[in-house]
């Protein structure tokens, strides 16, 4: 007769962790696969079935988490531009963060390969899903990111309007998604500089004058 034993705790964690891994190797195919199918066809015209196919995933597994194609290509087009868990540069300075931040904003909106958002601009017009999904996104990212800058600031002791924190993103958001759509192609670094120094910076530091 052959002894059953329990599975042991390290045993239960060691197979969590190999499911927790299929699962997430699981999601960003099914993510790629969108982004994919859009850069080829369009996104008006990629369904669900086209993704699950591309993805060889299931629909039932993929309308669990994202009941609409819009969330789903939201979420593909977030980890794409930020990846899984986006961070706040810190540099030390408020300027230093201000022109991360603006860089970081600039690359979400071209991206290195795949769709951008300037390149699903008139997807996210036409798509009442889509624009709500994606700009709660956004805006939602924008603002954590000010307030973190600026709760840098003050920690630092650096003169700060930490109030001004969220429309001062926005601000900047809105500012390089206009330079971008217009010029067709993401503002230069001296452009970048230019909107930090001249702008973004003496909006939230009372105490600043312009670098060299």
């Amino acid at each position: 007769m052959v002894k059953s034993f329990a599975p042991t705790e390290d045993t239960r964690m060691a197979e969590f962790g190999t499911s927790e891994s299929r699962g997430e190797a699981r999601t960003v195919a099914i993510l790629d696969a969108a982004l994919e199918l859009i850069s080829e066809v369009g996104y008006e015209r990629v369904t669900m079935d086209n993704i699950a196919a591309r993805a060889h995933a299931s629909k039932m597994t993929m309308y669990r988490r994202w009941p609409t194609k819009s969330e789903l290509v939201a979420e593909a087009l977030r980890r794409h531009a930020q990846g899984d868990v986006p961070s706040v540069p810190d540099t030390g300075t408020l300027r230093g963060d201000l022109l991360a931040t603006v860089a970081e904003i600039a690359e979400t909106l071209t991206g290195e390969r795949g769709p951008s958002l300037i390149g699903l601009a008139e997807a996210i017009r036409d798509d009442a899903a889509l624009r709500e999904q994606v700009s709660s996104q956004v805006r939602e990212r924008s603002h954590q990111v000010g307030r973190e800058i600026c709760a840098r600031a003050v920690s630092r002791a650096e003169p700060v309007h930490a109030n001004r924190a969220e429309a001062v993103l926005d601000l900047a958001f809105g500012h390089l998604f206009t330079a971008t759509l217009f010029d067709g192609t993401k503002p230069s670094l001296v452009d970048q500089r230019s909107l930090v120094d001249a702008i973004l910076l003496p909006l939230l530091s009372p105490t600043h004058t312009s670098a060299p």
